[in-house]
Parts: structure tokens; sequence; C-alpha cells
């Protein structure tokens, strides 16, 4: 209809939404470190070993509500993805993706998620 403007503008207030993760946190922080932990020790199970190094260095870092967890070897990645000579021999992945159920049901009880 010409001439006809409707404008609709809407606020959400998210100071709840903040004080429940804040309530939450530190219970959050355990379910990221466990579930770091687990994939740590799969990659190391896992890892392939000629020397060690790669298995050795699989170690998490943690910051908050996050966690890096991989090998420090230059060529781990090669032994993950394979080469043009070397097929992929992974074992970091398959140790996050048998995490990831788990971490999950682990994050809805937290935050009680149907």
């Amino acid at each position: 209809m010409p001439g006809f403007d409707v404008s609709v503008e809407v606020k959400v207030d998210t100071a709840k939404l903040r004080a429940i993760i804040e309530q939450a946190k530190p219970k959050l922080e355990k379910v990221v470190q466990i579930a770091a932990r687990e994939i740590e020790r799969d990659g190391k199970r896992a890892a392939p070993v000629d020397t060690g190094a790669t298995k050795n260095s699989i170690q998490p870092e943690f910051k908050g509500l996050s966690a890096r967890i991989g090998p420090s070897t230059e060529y781990a990645i090669h032994l993950e993805f394979g080469t043009v000579s070397m097929p992929a021999r992974p074992f970091m992945i398959p140790a996050l993706e048998s995490a990831r159920p788990r971490f999950i049901k682990a994050i809805q009880e937290v935050v009680k998620v149907g």
C-alpha cells in the first residue's frame, strides 16, 4: 500500500541471561576441561608412534570456556590428513568426534536444554 510504512523495534534485556551464564560458568569450564582431557587421552592412544614425539606433544591449553587440544610437532598435520605420498592416519579428529556426544549432553545438563 503506497504511503504505508511500518516499523517494529524489539529490545531484549539480556541481563538475566548473562547472570545465568555467569552462574553456570564454573560448571561449564569443568565440562570443557573433562572433554579436553578425554580428547587428549584418546588422541594419545590413537596417535601413530615412531619416536613418540607427536603423541607426547598432545596437550590441552585452557582459557575460560575454551580449550585447544592437539599435537605440536610440525609433521602432525601430515599424519592426521596425509600427503600426496602418505595416507592419512587420523587420530585427533576421531578423538574429538568420540567426545562430542558426551560433551553436548554435559552442556545440555548444565544449562538444562531439552
